[in-house]
């Protein structure tokens, strides 16, 4: 089994910049908010003089003009799950990457910390590519198209394979270390085994005081270090040490959690500025958007719904859950944010907001529809994708219970034969139904379409009007329509044809009280 990691040494300050669209000029820092020192920085502050562990009131009077993180573990959990949903793309098995400025290995005791033994290599996200071979053409292919992406985010990586987990991690982060080593060297897994042996004791996952010991009997190369008797290493520095060596070398197996995808979808922004008016909500939650449609695209799938949560400046006051409407399952991003932009424009802030939360629980199957208004699809009952468009325009302009779409009903009489019904289900096909407007002579054909000869106004009156029979002259009927025999009261109409004396063609008909204008013919 082949491995490929990563190695990302500024991941969480580069997730940072990539997340707020910050400029790589732009000085940042990132600093513990418990100790007040840097923990991570960017190369122009590096180039000024700033170095991590540096107390943050001196490092800003470096740079003053620097942009202050604060660190939190929520951010580098999120930072690591957004890695792994793009890494996922290359690789179905995907083994999230460890923090280095989050984990605390070793403190809970004088004797467990001095011989404490690491199976992670943090910073290190570790990808099987074995299997991907034939996906991607190749296995220098799939590293090639990775390193790409990884760039066009603004992250700086380290890359290498190896035929263990631990192997792949070690040779990853100690690449800068290893200057004389050529970068298609560390993709050679043939040369992995070679490579490691020249690994020094200090890149180990181990103690300070186990890689002191060491140095201190002479071994400070990987090599040496698997040449001592196992028995010995085992008695002196205990048996964990033995499992690390084992694990690396691949005779022990590597037992290890991979990244799955959550049936859910949330993501959280922190904004870099208050905001106090909607058309500033708009700018950020375009990135949110257009990275859940990455999201969305890679596993085919759509959201009919979309929750969006502002959080405001205080603390007191409730934050405000924003529903978004999709009627007809969005996945790209810029429909995604045209329809939230419409139906945020009608609501108000009331205080400034100072983080954005989207999050989607339920996803519907991605359906692809060709770009036409007619033919095939339209003659199946399935909408174009510009007829959907349109839909959801209005639907988010005018809101969900302003637009309607119409709907037959087995119903004989005109005013009766069509209803108003939501835009998901008009248009869907249905079982065959007595024609509403069909004579009764042809009640028993179960025909799509209209009797031949039958003509429909395309303007019908919701109330049908009396109408002098001296107003209109009749040109073509009668047509006779009726209710069903056991429905009560039994109507009965003679429908026809009629020029009206001030112009156009009307739908009229006679019962017993006399002519009715219905409808116009358009």
């Amino acid at each position: 089994m082949l491995w490929l990691a990563v190695y990302y040494p500024q991941w969480a300050l580069q997730y940072f910049r990539y997340r707020n669209e910050l400029k790589q000029s732009a000085e940042v820092l990132l600093y513990d908010p418990h100790s007040l020192q840097v923990l991570a920085l960017d190369a122009g502050s590096l180039k000024a003089g700033v170095t991590v562990g540096m107390s943050l009131a001196t490092a800003q009077s470096i740079v003053p003009s620097a942009m202050l993180i604060e660190f939190d573990v929520s951010l580098s959990l999120q930072a690591s799950d957004w890695l792994c949903q793009w890494s996922y793309e290359f690789s179905a098995r995907v083994v999230p990457l460890r923090c280095a400025l989050a984990h605390d290995a070793g403190k809970d005791g004088k004797s467990s910390a001095k011989l404490h033994v690491d199976e992670f290599v943090c910073n290190t996200l570790l990808l099987e590519v074995s299997s991907m071979t034939l996906i991607f053409n190749g296995i220098d292919k799939l590293i090639e198209q990775y390193a790409q992406r990884a760039k066009s985010y603004g992250l700086e990586v380290s890359l290498a394979t190896g035929n263990t987990p631990l192997a792949a991690q070690l040779l990853a982060q100690q690449s800068c270390a290893m200057a004389e080593v050529s970068r298609s060297e560390l993709l050679d897994s043939d040369k992995s085994d070679a490579l490691l042996k020249q690994l020094s004791i200090a890149s180990l996952p181990i103690s300070g005081f186990l890689k002191q010991s060491f140095l201190d009997i002479g071994v400070s190369s990987f090599a040496a270090l698997c040449s001592l008797p196992a028995k010995e290493l085992g008695r002196r520095f205990g048996p964990k040490l033995l499992q690390l060596l084992a694990k690396i070398s691949g005779v022990l197996p590597h037992p290890l959690t991979y990244f799955e995808p959550e049936e859910t979808y949330q993501q959280k922004l922190t904004l870099l500025y208050e905001v106090e008016l909607m058309q500033g909500i708009v700018f950020p939650l375009g990135r949110m958007l257009k990275e859940m449609a990455s999201y969305l695209k890679q596993r085919q799938l759509a959201i009919q719904q979309l929750k969006l949560t502002l959080i405001y400046r205080d603390s007191e006051r409730s934050q405000l859950d924003i529903i978004i409407q999709y009627p007809f399952a969005e996945h790209r991003s810029d429909s995604l944010l045209s329809l939230c932009r419409m139906q945020l424009e009608r609501i108000t802030l009331y205080q400034p907001v100072v983080e954005m939360v989207i999050s989607v629980d339920k996803f519907v199957p991605m359906a692809i529809v060709n770009d036409n208004w007619f033919g095939q699809q339209a003659a199946q009952g399935q909408r174009s994708e510009k007829a959907l468009r349109l839909m959801a325009l209005l639907q988010a302009r005018l809101g969900g219970d302003k637009v309607k779409g119409l709907q037959a009903t087995s119903a004989h009489l005109p005013e009766e034969s069509w209803q108003a019904t939501d835009l998901s289900v008009t248009g869907q096909q249905h079982r065959p139904v007595i024609n509403s407007l069909q004579p009764l002579g042809d009640i028993g054909h179960q025909a799509t379409g209209l009797s031949v000869g039958a003509c429909r106004p395309s303007w019908l009156l919701a109330t049908p009007e009396m109408i002098s029979i001296e107003t209109i002259e009749l040109l073509k009927g009668p047509e006779r329509l009726q209710t069903l025999w056991w429905q009560e009261p039994l109507i009965c109409r003679d429908y026809y044809i009629a020029s009206h004396q001030q112009g156009g063609l009307c739908w009229v008909f006679k019962d017993g009280r006399g002519f009715f204008l219905h409808g116009w013919f358009g």
